[in-house]
């Protein structure tokens, strides 16, 4: 699968590193199955990140920066039909913001210094009143 670099985190990434922020502060980064978007084959395959009940449908897959356009508008183009949360996950480590500290029965992640700072800047981004998918990082 091809690599997704943070310029081109969008809306999926930042609303499941805000979620990982969350389980960090109230809940030692540990992280509940049940919230994630997870892939069916996944499951089939008994990969041990593995259960969740709902299934996947090919359009939860990750909407990358660009995907949503002016209105109602969408660039389908920028979504990514088989990537999932467990993908966004090893995403957001590869670039910096986590660190994986669990298992796969027990899924549990830790922020690095770079991702308490870019978590700063993306809940500042949030009380401005603005959506996960506009949150670029700035240098």
């Amino acid at each position: 699968m091809k690599k997704i670099t943070i310029e081109d985190f969008g809306k999926d990434h930042w609303s499941l590193f805000a979620y990982v922020e969350t389980r960090c502060v109230d809940n030692a980064g540990s992280l509940d199955k049940a919230h994630l978007r997870i892939k069916n084959e996944e499951c089939k395959a008994g990969d041990s990140r593995m259960f969740t009940p709902r299934g996947w449908k090919q359009e939860w897959g990750t909407r990358l920066s660009g995907f949503f356009l002016d209105g109602d508008k969408r660039d389908k183009t920028r979504q990514l039909p088989d990537h999932d949360d467990l993908d966004c996950l090893e995403d957001l480590e590869d670039a910096g913001l986590i660190k994986n500290i669990g298992s796969g029965m027990f899924p549990a992640e830790k922020l690095t210094k770079h991702g308490r700072e870019i978590a700063s800047k993306l809940r500042e981004h949030k009380a401005e009143g603005k959506n996960y998918c506009d949150f670029k990082i700035i240098d």
